[in-house]
């Protein structure tokens, strides 16, 4: 799935900066969720099959999440550990832009 900064579909173009973050990685996060005692609802309510509207409120949490992730280093045993903590911070920092911007996040699901 690719994440760029907007306010809704129809106003990103797909050459604009976006990130990609890995299905697999969602996944292994949400496996080792109990590792840490942080409301992550707002990562695992993006769907990565389909297009989502991440609003400018969750952003800000968005990037918490992912700052908090890589703190707790619970990706240490994802099988590329290295691309998993470069796209978590790849999306800490698409998230805290978004937020400078005051904009939201659109999610293109694979």
């Amino acid at each position: 799935m690719n994440f760029y900064i907007g306010n809704s579909i129809g106003e990103i173009k797909f050459d604009d900066y976006n990130i990609e973050f890995s299905d697999d990685l969602l996944q292994y996060i949400y496996n080792q969720r109990k590792q840490i005692s942080v409301d992550l609802s707002v990562l695992f309510e993006i769907d990565p099959y389909s297009d989502t509207f991440l609003e400018y409120e969750n952003v800000k949490a968005l990037s918490d999440i992912c700052s908090l992730i890589i703190e707790a280093d619970i990706i240490k045993g994802y099988n590329d550990y290295d691309e998993g903590v470069e796209m978590l911070e790849d999306l800490l920092q698409i998230a805290d832009l978004a937020v400078l911007n005051k904009n939201g996040l659109v999610i293109i699901g694979d």
